[in-house]
């Protein structure tokens, strides 16, 4: 057994060369630092590695079981644990659970063999195979891992929280990807019967009727063949037509995607398939040691052709009509791009089913890589896009792993929009997994406040009209409230994204993981921290607030403790504010991108805090490079400074970015406003002055105070002194 510290507190067990895991063989897990290990860090006695974590030591006893290996790992009686994604979900704190890591359509989309404690340790376990965790479900003080297939591999981590274990956690697994601005806005999938001219009066109306949208879904019938799974795929041309004389990425064609494009809308389309990646990715890793062969030599490695046949397909087939050997499976989607496509919905149909008797790749089981399977679906998807287009994809999928949250994002699948789907996007939370979302269940106000509520948002009619218009009134109203109410949170939700890009802690947050000194919220389930201030509650209105005072963001008033919340007639859930509090907002627009965002401090008397808002392109991957801007917002209750604001980004509306591949102009990314109105939610002042200078306020009759806009400098601070 080899024990690695493969980066600071995480330490790599395994008994085999860690090329042979499929997630390290794949890239999906990164190679080892081999960091020097101090004595007492971690040590090996026999079949048990002992490990000291913050609060006490982890013994854990590894010994073969069938084909694979079976792990063993005290707890102490008061011990919590959390994580497992979405192998669970009856509760967030997992103790006395038992899960399947196993991918399975509707039951299971997206298991995660991720395991942390509020002792200070967390466990990855390194596998694509089978496991079940069983989480002192039969011994009440132990947890068993047992590994269907493959040699002991698995990852430890210490940390002072759950929130550090996390940020650990997905250095290994992968940061959560930073989704393009519009993907923060809402999708609305269309009816599955819809055609052309259908979605784009879908559209026309949705603007019309003043219900911020920024991305339209297509599902199966979009395509010639319905349901096609193969790499023939062509538009649907009797529903969505391209006449004879339509030119690729011409913006004199007057096709459906003009119109869609000047009404600020993206294009999602429905795909799903058993194309075999592993053929890609094993031509990949070929070509990288070839490459490294002829570096070392200095002779040209020889490339060989074949032609390949699956036996597993009925009658006598070329592989490639599903599979080709030459190119990615994004390479045929490269045409639909071309057309506007900046969106993809994987749906789980195939990619979550087992194939038993299919030679993956010619030589992989269906039992190695049917975990791993949406994963690498998901990157290949997301790189070949980004390659082409130098852009982002929003790319969504119902099936996934350790590692899809460096790729897409998740919806819970066929499941609805109802309460269990809360309980699997928390456990998603507590894996690293931040863009999550459901369905919402339309008309039901609770599903509509939760579903608008989450890190994305995805309106889902399918073979339903549910769209708002057909609705009562009263539930359109509602929905174009919420649906506001998104648009103007956008400022706040994007910088909570970049936030779990860059640490890991994802945009909704279960209680247990940001309030972990207290098991009173272990087994909450009907609320949540989206981000840093906003507490959502959804569903059961009997609610248990953090310490502290908490401002309801529909009325004003504050509440604490424990408490049996009334909804406002027309709303479908809470949502409180924490005290002191600060939020960047803006004006709700038609599309995230509709025009310069008309930014709006909004601070939450009661206390002290901080604000940093996170500015970039909007579509572009420079972020990765530092191209991004940041303005921090500190309050301190008689103190508001408005820090100036540090760093660019490229993207200015005369740089000439394209939303197409080569030709289209795509809708700029705004450069932000200097001017931002403060809102003071609380008592009224006396005095207000900028820089020393009076401040002309007025207030509203909801009791909010409108402060006169104040510049954010480029080379000061604003600073408002607020006199009660």
């Amino acid at each position: 057994m080899t024990l690695r510290k493969s980066a600071p507190q995480t330490y790599h067990i395994t008994t085999a060369d860690p090329n042979h895991a499929m997630l390290t063989r794949y890239g999906i897990l990164p190679p080892d630092d081999d960091l020097p290990l101090s004595d007492g860090e971690i040590s090996q006695a026999g079949d048990t590695v002992i490990l000291a974590a913050g609060k006490r030591e982890v013994q854990c006893r590894i010994t073969p079981h069938t084909r694979g290996y079976r792990l063993e790992l005290p707890l102490i009686p008061s011990e919590r644990l959390f994580g497992l994604g979405d192998a669970t979900r009856k509760e967030v704190m997992i103790r006395g659970l038992r899960a399947d890591m196993d991918i399975a359509n509707v039951t299971s989309y997206g298991p995660m063999p991720v395991l942390l404690s509020d002792c200070g340790w967390a466990i990855v376990v390194n596998t694509t195979y089978r496991s079940i965790f069983d989480c002192a479900a039969t011994d009440p003080d132990t947890v068993v891992i047992e590994v269907a297939d493959g040699d002991a591999d698995f990852y430890l981590f210490t940390g002072s929280s759950l929130k550090e274990l996390l940020s650990r956690i997905t250095l290994v697994t992968g940061r959560p990807a930073l989704m393009p601005k519009f993907a923060y806005g809402l999708t609305l999938v269309q009816n599955e019967e819809t055609d052309a001219r259908s979605m784009l009066w879908d559209i026309r109306t949705l603007r019309d009727r003043d219900i911020p949208c920024d991305t339209m879904g297509l599902e199966p019938s979009w395509m010639e063949k319905h349901y096609d799974f193969s790499v023939f795929k062509e538009w649907n041309r009797s529903k969505f037509p391209l006449p004879s004389w339509y030119k690729k990425n011409s913006a004199d064609s007057f096709t459906f995607f003009f119109p869609m494009r000047e009404m600020g809308m993206q294009l999602s389309l429905w795909l799903c398939n058993d194309y075999d990646l592993f053929y890609e990715e094993d031509r990949q890793l070929d070509k990288q040691r070839k490459a490294e062969e002829t570096a070392a030599t200095g002779n040209a490695a020889q490339e060989e052709a074949a032609v390949i046949f699956d036996p597993h397909l009925s009658g006598i087939r070329r592989m490639d009509e599903l599979t080709d050997p030459a190119a990615p499976w994004f390479e045929h989607l490269k045409k639909f791009v071309d057309n506007g496509a900046a969106a993809f919905k994987l749906d789980g149909a195939n990619q979550v089913l087992h194939h038993p008797d299919r030679l993956w790749g010619g030589k992989y089981t269906d039992d190695e890589v049917h975990n791993l399977y949406p994963v690498l679906l998901a990157r290949q998807l997301q790189n070949g896009f980004g390659d082409y287009t130098g852009r982002r994809l929003l790319l969504y999928t119902a099936g996934a792993y350790t590692g899809t949250q460096q790729f897409a994002a998740t919806w819970a699948g066929d499941t609805g929009g109802g309460p269990a789907t809360l309980v699997s996007l928390m456990n998603y939370a507590m894996c690293g997994h931040s863009n999550t979302a459901c369905d919402i269940d339309v008309p039901d106000p609770r599903s509509i406040h939760y579903g608008f509520l989450t890190p994305w948002s995805q309106y889902f009619c399918w073979a339903n009209w549910k769209y708002p218009w057909f609705l009562r009134p009263e539930e359109e109203e509602m929905i174009r409230f919420y649906a506001k109410l998104r648009s103007s949170l956008f400022p706040y939700l994007y910088t909570m994204a970049h936030q779990a890009y860059e640490t890991g802690l994802p945009m909704l947050r279960p209680l247990s993981l940001m309030y972990e000194d207290t098991d009173r919220f272990d087994h909450v389930k009907n609320a949540y921290m989206l981000g840093d201030s906003l507490y959502v509650g959804a569903f059961d209105m009997h609610l248990t607030l953090p310490d502290g005072d908490w401002n309801d963001y529909f009325t004003g008033k504050v509440y604490h403790g424990e408490i049996d919340y009334e909804i406002p007639a027309d709303r479908g859930g809470a949502l409180f504010v924490r005290a002191g509090s600060v939020l960047v907002t803006m004006e709700p627009q038609k599309y995230i991108l509709e025009k310069a965002h008309d930014y709006r401090i909004e601070v939450f008397q009661g206390g002290c805090g901080s604000f940093t808002l996170y500015e970039d392109d909007g579509f572009s991957y420079d972020y990765r490079d530092g191209k991004y801007a940041a303005t921090t917002i500190d309050y301190t209750g008689d103190t508001l400074i408005v820090h100036r604001r540090t760093g660019d980004y490229p993207g200015k509306p005369d740089n000439g970015h394209s939303l197409l591949h080569n030709s289209i102009p795509r809708v700029a990314a705004m450069e932000p406003v200097r001017d931002m109105m403060v809102l003071l939610h609380g008592s009224a002042p006396q005095s207000v002055t900028l820089d020393g200078a009076p401040v002309d306020f007025t207030v509203t009759e909801d009791g909010v105070v409108w402060l006169l806009p104040a510049a954010v400098h480029e080379s000061g601070d604003a600073v408002y002194r607020i006199v009660f």
